[in-house]
């Protein structure tokens, strides 16, 4: 088996053992909301790495960039979210309705210019086949993470 083949399994085998405890720690959120974060963390850089196939140099300034840039768009989405649950609290007029729309829409345009504004920065770092493939990994650990938890409450 060539080296390299025998990490990529190591690493794969590795972020499964690491999501599967994620989804048995969700389960104790309320003993430890800030442990679970950082398991979850944990195997979403694990996945990411793995499917980027990142080198240590390319990680080294790869991950403070996602991280800001993470952040930055995780507040713009808590923002949405606010916004867009301020509307069903019903009541609201339809002027404030539209109003809403509006802010809803303002904070996606918010979220898109945040892309295009790290596209140049993570492409001084990354090739534009790794960035696009950031989308799908990014993608893939949602729709995975989400799954398990799913399957954990049934």
């Amino acid at each position: 088996m060539k080296p390299r083949h025998f990490i990529r399994t190591f690493l794969a085998a590795g972020l499964m053992c690491l999501a599967s405890s994620v989804v048995t720690f969700a389960q104790r959120s309320e003993r430890g909301g800030e442990d679970m974060r950082q398991q979850i963390h944990d195997a979403k850089v694990s996945m990411i790495s793995n499917r980027l196939k990142l080198t240590a140099e390319q990680s080294e300034k790869f991950w403070p960039i996602y991280n800001e840039f993470s952040e930055k768009r995780r507040s713009l989405r808590r923002a949405q979210r606010k916004v867009i649950n301020e509307r069903r609290d019903g009541g609201i007029t339809d002027k404030a309705a539209l109003e809403n729309l509006k802010e809803v829409q303002e904070l996606k345009q918010k979220e898109v210019d945040l892309e295009k504004q790290y596209q140049d920065r993570f492409l001084s770092v990354i090739s534009p086949s790794q960035l696009a493939e950031l989308q799908s990994a990014e993608k893939s650990f949602n729709d995975m993470l989400l799954q398990r938890l799913d399957r954990k409450r049934e």
